[in-house]
């Protein structure tokens, strides 16, 4: 029996008070994605926040991205900062923890509080998606460091500003970091009965610019080249991808172009998201758009374009994952409880982790449910227990034979 642990564990179970309170603290402090100036207060306060570790906190400014307008031209967008800390990294067994600190609700959208739906379920901005899953890896952080129960155990807590947008700042940090570490653990939420994922879609974003001829409605219609009427015999044709397989799934997510009803217009974006279960169609679905953009390009006068990518490989089941699932296993059945896996069509930053090569489960953060919508909560009793898990899985992975 490890004592510590246990003396650990009981020491955890009396936060719950104490978890809430910072939880409520930080749902509350906007980090939309595109909100730099909440970004970067966040960041502060978590960087305030972390120094109960006894870690000094290392700022990672990351390098902006490049974003297409609706008028199809490129342009950078500023981040926030990724936050890490480094506890014992000459250790032989590393293991990397993270989770994004940005949330998807604008900081002029009206669901900014949070409030209770019942005795067990807190609603709030980000408090499942993934400020309740930056709580949960604190806490067992704390508890392990407290009582020194991991000093064979070297590990780096990562928190990035942009996963909500495909992560495009922080995807060289990952490729740059991954190979040093054994494991990943990311603390995206659990499913709403608890289940964890273990299996996920790659899902890739792709914008599509058309450029026809602007003309005069009235004096020289038949002159101009009518974008918006063309980018949509192409969005058409996407959305019929949905029947040839049904492991894939096309959303034409936005279409923007034109200008007055009296113009013809010379330019319209069309933006689309893109889930695939595998890589082979992902190679499927790369072929069929390259091949669907040289239709439509120099048609009729019309200049086609495509950008984006797979920015979130499909990730599957490998041996190592499989060994990562049973030690989580045994750590809820240390609490008395059990686990379940499943597979699920969203994406992660787990995606881009098992992509270069670091096995990882991305789904330990609390319970909760409708994510990205003003009606998402988080399972409150979940907080303790999940990070209890954590907290047992990290002794785990340390005393655990290579």
């Amino acid at each position: 029996m490890n004592t510590s642990l246990d003396n650990a564990a009981g020491w955890l179970r009396q936060q719950h008070d104490t978890m809430l309170e910072q939880l409520v603290a930080l749902a509350e402090m906007n980090s939309h994605s595109e909100n730099v100036a909440g970004l970067l207060q966040v960041a502060e306060s978590l960087r305030i926040m972390f120094d109960t570790l006894g870690v000094p906190c290392r700022t990672q400014d990351l390098l902006p991205r490049h974003v297409i307008s609706d008028a199809g031209e490129v342009y950078e967008k500023p981040t926030g900062p990724a936050l890490l800390w480094h506890q014992r990294p000459h250790c032989s067994r590393r293991v990397l923890l993270a989770i994004h600190y940005d949330t998807v609700y604008p900081i002029d959208h009206p669901f900014q509080k949070c409030t209770w739906m019942d005795q067990g379920r807190l609603r709030g901005p980000g408090v499942a998606d993934a400020k309740g899953g930056i709580i949960v890896m604190l806490w067992a952080l704390h508890a392990a460091e407290k009582f020194g129960l991991l000093p064979k155990l070297g590990w780096t807590v990562v928190l990035n500003p942009d996963e909500e947008i495909g992560s495009p700042c922080s995807w060289p940090l990952w490729r740059t970091i991954a190979s040093a570490y054994t494991f990943g653990l990311l603390m995206e939420p659990a499913l709403p009965d608890g289940s964890i994922v273990n299996k996920r879609k790659g899902s890739g974003t792709f914008t599509l610019v058309m450029r026809g001829k602007a003309a005069h409605s009235g004096r020289n219609f038949r002159e101009g080249r009518n974008a918006v009427l063309k980018l949509a015999e192409l969005a058409l044709e996407m959305h019929r991808w949905n029947e040839l397989d049904p492991g894939i799934i096309v959303n034409v997510g936005k279409m923007v172009g034109g200008q007055a009803a009296n113009v013809v217009p010379d330019v319209a974006t069309l933006r689309v998201n893109i889930r695939i279960e595998d890589f082979s169609q992902q190679e499927q679905i790369l072929s069929r758009l390259n091949r669907l953009v040289q239709t439509y390009n120099n048609s009729e006068g019309f200049n086609c374009s495509v950008t984006g990518c797979f920015h979130a490989p499909p990730k599957l089941v490998c041996p190592k994952t499989e060994r990562l699932m049973k030690f989580i296993e045994i750590a809820a059945a240390q609490q008395g409880q059990g686990v379940r896996f499943a597979a699920t069509g969203g994406a992660s930053d787990g995606n881009k982790l098992a992509a270069v090569g670091l096995p990882n489960i991305d789904t330990l953060g609390p319970s909760g449910d409708r994510l990205h919508s003003p009606d998402e909560w988080v399972d409150t009793k979940s907080l303790v227990e999940n990070s209890e898990r954590l907290l047992r899985l990290l002794v785990l992975l340390q005393d655990s034979a290579e």
